[in-house]
């Protein structure tokens, strides 16, 4: 049964007078015929899109024909793979049910048939000693079976199950239970077993393979309440009852749903008995079967008589002979209702209405968590979000002075961008050539000020980012959309009349000009014409013809090159509207119009900018260089490489399967050896002497020594003899069973000596089957390890709250967790050991908590504070208003009030604690690296500042030294662009350096594990993961 919109697929009917000689048309699957090809074409047309589900497995997305071929395929899967001896009681139970959603109806069929087994069922026999066969069941005991009569006809009850038994107390002394007889074929006998030792194979009654049975087996009409009917082939199979009830028929429940119609029914009561008989056959003949059952007129009138006689009987009390079946037939329930007391001797009819059940109120809806996260109550128990904590005092100040308080150090807005940046340069590191760095000294060199000593971290992270927007060449490496808008940017600024410019008539520029050429023409300071407009920096002066490719192109970097550089860039970009605001700051600061137009001007301008400034500066071209050919090709070998991991981990799994089923197999041979392993219990020794030669008692002088008596000599030697001669025969039989016995010793050492080997051959083959199962699971890890730090192509986001605020682990994905472990300052042992949190986006921030003040209204009345309130008392003193505002944890305590504080309830909060759960002890574990590292550096610095202050008049250290002493940002070194270039980014290329790497191939690349140290690439070789 194909469906549509969830609604079965209907064929059309046959054209009626179609002669032998006509053309028709016929649909393949359908049968459907028609007479003109244009009505034939649309109707191939509608049953070839992509529309029509697979009723059996749920597949959508599907032609007519695919969902059709789908279903057939699974519908003789099913009928393959269900029991057989399940399907008719199933069927059996669910024809006419009422119940709404499948998956409801599954659960409760698989709730009832769990325990509850037939004759002819195969099923695991689980005896108390703990041996378990196979069984077949034979039959079902029966606890009870009567036989009730009414007047008319005769109504069977069985009882199945034996009945629960209860105390004076009402305790449960026995709880319900059945019986069965069980034929196990292993042992040829039958055994007597409750349902508590019976169990089916789990890999056949399940609710999936009852979900798809079901929905093989089933159909229903398209109205609310209708029934589900078996398929009528299936009920004709199983000889099921195919005549709908009348109440459950769409007539009769619209019929009952008015209540008005019970009212006028009331009112006639005092009426002649014929008219309610009228009321009843006029509904009982507006009634109309339901569709797809084939009937007759003369079925049709015997069964609206039938039904017309059941609903007269319903008119009266029913009475019955016999009181002694009474309080049997008080346990009889009615079909859909509840239990029906027996009443006799009473004959009067009463009103319908008198005789109609008020119904009960319908129960609340219940609710399915999760919900979204806002609909929950609030909770009155006072607990609020942990304190959030902030990189600098500063930002704290702002935050808790109501956002009055102004920046002097890095400003709230700046820490996205410094985070961005970060993230970048670490996360493709490789691209760059730059060593990984800690987020503390990233944003210690950003707000280093100063020239001697030079910041290495800070040049060349400028450095390497300019190198990548454009070749040794001069080519662009910008690739669309964003090379459009730079050419675009290029072109306009080139065309467009510039503010710097004079109002007197210039020398003619050529039509695609950039602004590199716009120095061929007279600058504005060599007119000695004052201009009409004032300019607001010197960027395109500070150029000098040169353009700022042909400048990165060469790699001018030193004595101010890179600064040029920046400038020149930041300059052309001002003249988009998306960077203009940004850029014009910038640029101000850089290149005033009161300095001179030099190199030697923007490198101390640039040593001396606001670090707000540097990092708008940096995040610009560091986002611009994104979309170069160099990153493209980078996540592109990084997606390859997540692809060769994932075959080698599935290839490690399959082999740790196979390791673990054989080791079950061994596992289970050496429980049976065991037994005729097990070392010999030591042996007591005994307390007495033993003689060597066991005949130490058995000579006439021992037995007659103590004799003195001369006549008694000759009587006790004849006795003494007869014994000894006894005594030896004894000894003879004694020999030759020792003899015996110490060959069945050896005999049975030596299979003993053979199983032993065995044995321990056996014991020596699990051995190894353990370690080659904790290899292959160190493989799986180190394999989820680098799916995790290949995993590059954007930062992944653990979740958000029920106010949308969003909390970032940058570790989670794109690096080690502790930085590469060749860089300079690998010792540290963390990389940023932060949680960060982040406000809600705008648009999201409108949609779910700055409520219209007619949603307010309602949430107010229904919780009792509005969205904002709510925010206020929950998140505390330290709420982050936008998504430009961040914070973070850096506290083991704070994190688990955290995930203690989400509610799993909400659909955000519950992935965001499962994700928190997750991580937790990784991010545990760096947060305390973190704060051992400040301590040690913290006793470090209070250490050399001690023997400064004992060693300041006999040494005399310079300021330079102490500087380079306090700044931790100094002592990191570019170790990769060393070991791969021979030079840094930031200083001309060596031709000593050039000699040295003349050996190596031209174009490969050296690159430094992560993992190992070892100089490879990201994660193997040529990115090939090996």
């Amino acid at each position: 049964m194909v469906l549509k919109g969830r609604k079965p697929v209907v064929y059309l009917p046959l054209p009626k007078d179609i002669s032998d000689n006509a053309e028709v048309f016929e649909v393949r699957g359908t049968g459907e015929v028609f007479m003109d090809y244009e009505s034939y074409l649309k109707r191939y047309e509608w049953l070839s899109e992509k529309k029509f589900v697979d009723a059996v497995n749920g597949k959508s997305g599907l032609t007519f024909w695919e969902a059709l071929d789908s279903e057939a395929k699974s519908s003789d899967a099913i009928e393959n793979i269900f029991p057989a001896v399940l399907k008719d009681p199933i069927l059996r139970k669910v024809q006419f049910s009422t119940i709404g959603r499948i998956d409801e109806l599954v659960n409760a069929v698989y709730d009832e048939f769990k325990k509850d087994f037939f004759p002819g069922e195969n099923v695991h026999v689980f005896f108390p000693d703990g041996e378990h066969f196979w069984g077949q069941i034979r039959e079902k005991a029966k606890s009870v079976i009567e036989q009730l009569y009414s007047m008319c006809a005769a109504t069977y009850i069985d009882f199945d199950r034996f009945p629960m038994i209860r105390g004076p107390d009402g305790t449960i002394q026995r709880p319900a239970f059945s019986r069965y007889f069980v034929r196990l074929p292993e042992t040829e006998n039958e055994a007597l077993v409750d349902d508590k030792h019976l169990r089916r194979d789990k890999k056949i009654f399940t609710k999936q393979n009852l979900r798809s049975f079901l929905r093989n087996s089933l159909q229903r009409e398209a109205w609310q309440g209708a029934p589900w009917l078996v398929k009528e082939h299936l009920a004709i199979q199983y000889r099921l009852p195919m005549e709908i009830p009348a109440h459950l028929m769409q007539d009769a429940r619209l019929l009952a749903s008015k209540v008005h119609l019970r009212r006028a029914i009331a009112q006639h009561a005092s009426v002649a008995t014929g008219t309610i008989a009228d009321v009843q056959q006029q509904q009982m003949l507006k009634m109309k079967p339901p569709k797809g059952r084939r009937s007759n007129k003369s079925e049709e009138i015997v069964r609206q008589q039938q039904e017309m006689a059941r609903m007269q009987q319903m008119q009266q009390q029913v009475f019955l002979p016999g009181p002694a079946l009474a309080p049997l037939l008080m346990i009889l329930k009615h079909p859909g209702g509840p239990p029906h007391p027996v009443q006799q001797g009473y004959h009067q009819q009463q009103p319908i209405a008198s005789r109609i059940d008020p119904r009960p109120p319908p129960p609340p809806p219940v609710i399915r968590y999760p919900i979204e996260d806002l609909e929950l109550p609030p909770k009155h128990d006072g607990m609020t979000r942990p304190q959030l904590s902030f990189f600098t005092e500063e930002q704290k100040d702002y935050v808790m002075a109501g956002r009055r308080v102004s920046f002097d150090d890095v400003s709230l807005d700046s820490m996205g961008l410094l985070l961005e940046v970060w993230n970048t340069l670490n996360v493709q590191c490789e691209v760059y050539v730059l060593d990984s760095f800690t987020f503390d000294d990233f944003v210690d060199a950003m707000k280093y000020q100063g020239t001697d000593p030079v910041c290495e971290l800070l040049e060349e992270a400028h450095c390497a980012v300019l190198s990548i927007l454009v070749d040794k060449n001069g080519k662009s490496q910008i690739v669309p959309p964003m090379r459009d808008i730079v050419t675009e940017v290029d072109a306009a600024s080139s065309d467009g009349h510039d503010d710097s410019e004079l109002s007197t008539p210039q020398p003619d520029v050529p039509a695609h000009s950039t602004r590199s050429r716009l120095s061929h023409v007279d600058l504005a300071y060599d007119n000695p014409r004052t201009p009409t407009t004032d300019k607001p920096h010197r960027a395109a002066e500070m150029l000098a013809g040169r353009g700022w490719k042909g400048r990165t192109g060469a790699r001018d970097y030193e004595d101010g090159g890179w600064q040029i550089i920046v400038i020149g860039l930041l300059h052309q970009l001002s003249a988009t509207p998306m960077w203009k605001a940004r850029c014009e700051n910038i640029l101000v600061e850089l290149a005033p119009i009161d300095a001179p137009a030099t190199p030697q001007t923007a490198k101390d301008r640039y040593a001396t900018l606001d670090v707000n400034l540097r990092i708008s500066a940096l995040q610009i071209i560091t986002m611009l260089s994104i979309s170069t050919n160099g990153i493209k090709a980078f996540l592109d070998a990084c997606m390859e490489d997540m692809t060769d991991v994932r075959k080698r981990k599935i290839e490690h799994q399959r082999e740790k399967k196979a390791c673990m089923e054989e080791l079950q197999v061994k596992d289970r041979d050496r429980k049976i050896l065991w037994p005729q392993n097990m070392p010999d219990s030591p042996k007591p020794e005994s307390a007495e002497p033993v003689s060597l030669n066991g005949d130490g008692d058995d000579t006439l002088e021992t037995n007659g020594a103590g004799s003195s008596d001369p006549d008694d000599q000759a009587p006790t030697a004849g006795r003494s003899l007869r014994r000894a001669s006894d005594r030896k025969r004894k000894r003879d039989e004694d020999t030759v069973r020792r003899e015996k016995e110490r060959a069945e010793k050896a005999e049975a050492m030596k299979e003993k000596n053979k199983q032993s080997k065995e044995f321990k051959k056996l014991l020596k083959d699990i051995e190894e089957l353990k370690s080659q199962i904790l290899k292959h699971e160190e493989k799986i890890q180190e394999c989820d390890a680098d799916l995790r730090e290949a995993n590059v192509h954007r930062t992944k986001m653990l979740g958000k709250d029920r106010f949308c605020t969003r909390y970032y682990w940058f570790e989670r994905n794109g690096q080690p967790f502790g930085g590469l472990p060749t860089s300079s300052t690998a010792d540290y042992g963390y990389a940023n050991a932060r949680l960060w949190v982040q406000g809600p986006d705008d648009l999201e921030a409108d949609g779910f908590i700055n409520l219209a003040p007619e949603d307010q209204k309602q949430y107010r009345a229904r919780f009792g504070m509005t969205t904002t309130e709510r925010r206020k008392k929950e998140e505390g003193a330290t709420c982050l208003l936008n998504a430009q505002e961040w914070a973070f944890y850096d506290d083991e305590a704070r994190l688990d009030n955290l995930i203690g504080w989400l509610d799993e309830k909400g659909e955000r909060e519950k992935k965001l604690r499962k994700e928190l759960c997750e991580w937790r002890d990784k991010i545990v574990q760096y947060m305390d690296v973190y704060k051992g590292f400040r301590e040690q550096e913290a006793a470090q610095k209070v250490e050399a500042e001690e023997e400064a202050a004992t060693r300041v008049s006999t040494r005399h250290k310079s300021l330079e030294g102490q500087t380079a002493t306090k700044e931790r940002c100094l002592k990191w070194t570019n170790g990769l662009a060393i070991q791969e270039q021979g030079h840094l980014h930031s200083q001309p290329e060596k031709k000593a350096a050039a000699k040295s790497r003349s050996k190596q191939a031209k174009g490969v690349a050296t690159l430094v594990s992560r993992s190992t140290g070892k100089p490879v690439t990201r994660q193997g070789g040529s990115y090939n993961f090996k």
